[in-house]
């Protein structure tokens, strides 16, 4: 239990400063499994009555784009993809890894990489599905301005 409430907390100490780092990767680093972070984290924080910060997707994108090997373009584009979706206030309450993924994966089809929804799912550490959701709820937020 010593370890999950460690982890957990060094998670908790990475959310409050904004320091872009998922579940996945304290659970890598520590060798605690994703889940009992999470439970562990969601307890500190309701314990402590800590108010977290909300994750910006943007600061995710360098890593998940490097993990996706996607050109700098594609990049450039998902990040304006990304700005696009915070003004128009989808961002907030989703998975920030996963937007970003989908983000990638929508940024690359008009400059010819054609990033798969698979490949941009791992790159991001999460399931395809949650790519897929994430494009249909971007399509939609930003009707006419993909381009």
């Amino acid at each position: 239990m010593i370890q999950e409430i460690t982890a957990s907390s060094l998670y908790a100490a990475c959310r409050e400063k904004e320091v872009p780092v998922t579940p996945d990767d304290v659970a890598a680093a520590s060798g605690v499994r994703r889940d009992d972070i999470a439970r562990c984290y969601r307890l500190i924080v309701r314990e402590l009555n800590l108010k977290m910060p909300i994750a910006d997707p943007a600061e995710y994108l360098a890593s998940v784009a490097y993990r996706a090997n996607v050109s700098f373009k594609v990049e450039t584009k998902a990040l304006e993809i990304l700005t696009k979706a915070r003004k128009s206030g989808v961002t907030a309450g989703v998975y920030p890894t996963g937007l970003v993924a989908s983000a990638l994966y929508l940024a690359s089809m008009p400059l010819g990489e054609r990033l798969t929804e698979k490949a941009a799912a791992e790159a991001a550490g999460v399931a395809e599905s949650t790519v897929r959701k994430e494009n249909r709820r971007l399509r939609k937020a930003l009707e006419g301005q993909l381009r």
